[in-house]
């Protein structure tokens, strides 16, 4: 398999990057929805919580490795015969998962740090995340508030995506969704 993309298909460190930041924000919206909707006792919820803060520092370390690997390898080529309002949405669709992204990273790191009790994230190694700002009740029930609609938001473009993945494959009958499956290698055009 090819590390690099080329104009015909996504090389293997671009589809690793795209499955990992999926699995993570998977895990992510999956942890959040269970710690705000599950039955936890406290110290379950309290450790979920601790998971969610550290591992949203684990997405925003995908996604910017991501975006510097997207800028230095630029994606291939859309298959002959995609309509142009399909690749419009398809850009508004991607650049849209990153401004969803970082901002529930960032409502997140302001919920946190706003929190009358601002407990920082710990990542593997001892690294403490600094918290934004003091306590602050407002701002944290504005970023709450944020984080819940982007959350929302987040879940709908996945749906989108993944629709238009399985439309491609199903429907239109080419190669759009086999190009970004980690162990497909035909590197043919569409």
């Amino acid at each position: 398999m090819m590390l690099r993309n080329t104009r015909e298909s996504w090389g293997g460190v671009a589809k690793s990057l795209h499955w990992s930041a999926a699995a993570l924000v998977f895990a992510m919206l999956g942890l959040g929805l269970t710690m705000v909707h599950g039955d936890l006792g406290a110290g379950a919820k309290f450790e979920a919580y601790q998971l969610h803060k550290s591992t949203g520092f684990l997405v925003l370390a995908a996604m910017l490795v991501r975006s510097l690997w997207r800028i230095a390898n630029p994606p291939p080529a859309p298959l002959a015969g995609t309509r142009p309002w399909e690749r419009r949405l398809a850009r508004a669709l991607h650049r849209g998962f990153y401004v969803l992204i970082a901002a529930m990273i960032a409502s997140g790191w302001l919920m946190v740090s706003a929190s009358p009790l601002p407990l920082p994230a710990h990542l593997p190694g001892g690294f403490v995340v600094p918290n934004l700002t003091g306590p602050n009740a407002l701002l944290e029930a504005r970023t709450k508030f944020i984080h819940e609609v982007v959350s929302k938001l987040l879940i709908a473009a996945i749906g989108l995506h993944v629709a238009a993945a399985l439309k491609h494959h199903f429907a239109d009958k080419d190669t759009v969704l086999l190009r970004m499956l980690p162990f497909h290698h035909d590197d043919k055009p569409g």
